[in-house]
């Protein structure tokens, strides 16, 4: 009887060793597969910022590009009705019958 226990005690043994051996290996491929999302959600806001910072750098181009139009637009505006003020006056008359006569028909 003594010899029936030993066997099924070595056979729950290996059984068990087994058993920690899989659990290990799948605790040490969980790990790994956490480590690498942790690296590629580093890296994605790494590129994220990256692309951000260009959109900002383009966006403060444009911006100043626009502001430069406007600053020559008004400047020659400005410049035309110093030089031309009842063409002006006349157009700007013209430009306010325009807007009356639409904003009359919507009614």
């Amino acid at each position: 009887m003594a010899t029936g226990t030993k066997s099924t005690t070595g056979t729950k043994s290996t059984t068990q060793s087994k058993a920690h051996e899989k659990v290990d290996s799948v605790a040490e491929a969980a790990h790994k597969g956490v480590d690498n999302v942790a690296e590629m959600k580093e890296q994605s806001q790494e590129r994220i910022e990256e692309v951000a910072h260009q959109i900002s750098e383009q966006a403060h181009k444009i911006a100043e590009t626009a502001k430069s139009q406007s600053e020559k637009v008004t400047s020659a505006v400005a410049d035309y009705a110093k030089e031309h003020p009842v063409k002006t006056i006349g157009i700007a008359f013209l430009a306010g019958a325009l807007v009356a006569s639409f904003l009359s028909k919507r009614k």
